[in-house]
């Protein structure tokens, strides 16, 4: 009887969809600190032995969540690609506001992304390929900037790690309300990270 129960939930659609959407509802109501496979498996309605399919241990099933984070960063950035077509400079700005409203609005699978739950991204090919994607969106959002003539750069690239790094610092500092984003709330996250933007490529105008 256990074994034809066991059979049953093994086959119940796609194994690994439902594991990986029972990890990001895990993540947004108990939060990164309460994942493990066997809670996974429970909330999926699959058996614990089921999510060893897909992912050997529980750091792989991080890579896959974070790799999905990454994915779903990137669709929001690529968006602003249309919504603001010819505005290069508006694209620029905006990238840096939908980073941080995603880091506020995701702080458990925006620690994952980031933390230290993931010794080594470099063995996971799809998250590394993720990763990569969202920031060529910034790459050539600024490659734009620089054909447009709204921003000086010798290095596109250069700049566009700058640009990421300062803006993952305010995304950091403003989820954790830290030193001078202590008493920022949600609503005025947006006025502070434009602000920033607008300062940080001041210094790069022509």
């Amino acid at each position: 009887m256990k074994k034809n129960t066991e059979k049953t939930t093994y086959h119940h659609g796609d194994l690994k969809k439902a594991l990986m959407e029972a990890s990001l509802k895990l993540l947004k109501e108990e939060g990164y600190q309460a994942l493990s496979l066997r809670k996974v498996a429970k909330l999926a309605g699959v058996s614990q032995s089921a999510p060893y399919r897909h992912y050997p241990d529980l750091e792989s099933l991080l890579a896959e969540i974070a790799t999905e984070g990454f994915k779903l960063l990137a669709e929001q950035l690529k968006k602003l690609r249309t919504q603001f077509a010819n505005r290069s400079l508006l694209q620029f700005r905006e990238s840096g506001i939908r980073y941080v409203e995603f880091a506020l609005k995701n702080p458990d699978l925006f620690k994952i992304m980031y933390g230290n739950q993931i010794q080594d991204h470099s063995k996971y090919d799809t998250l590394i390929a993720a990763e990569e994607e969202t920031f060529d969106v910034l790459v050539n959002i600024i490659s734009d900037c620089k054909r447009d003539g709204q921003l000086v750069t010798n290095d596109v690239k250069k700049t566009s790690i700058a640009s990421w790094t300062m803006v993952h610092g305010i995304a950091v500092l403003l989820s954790g309300k830290q030193m001078m984003f202590r008493k920022i709330d949600f609503k005025n996250a947006k006025t502070i990270t434009k602000e920033m933007i607008e300062h940080l490529y001041l210094g790069m105008k022509p």
